[in-house]
């Protein structure tokens, strides 16, 4: 596998794995608040917001 493929595997998966997170906190909180189809969303929203500052954070500030 190439050095480009695997990165670009990384990201998909840290987007993936962040929208998840997401879907499954605003199922949590929409069935408190009662309003599940809005929470669903912003949550879905959310972890991809969270998912692009992780992919495109500066290196340099990676150790």
């Amino acid at each position: 596998m190439s050095k480009k493929l695997k990165q670009k595997q990384a990201k998909q998966g840290t987007y993936a794995l962040c929208i998840t997170i997401g879907i499954i906190i605003g199922v949590g909180l929409g069935a408190l608040v009662d309003n599940l189809l809005v929470l669903i969303l912003v949550g879905a929203v959310g972890g991809a917001g969270t998912a692009y500052y992780f992919n495109h954070l500066k290196r340099s500030s990676r150790h």
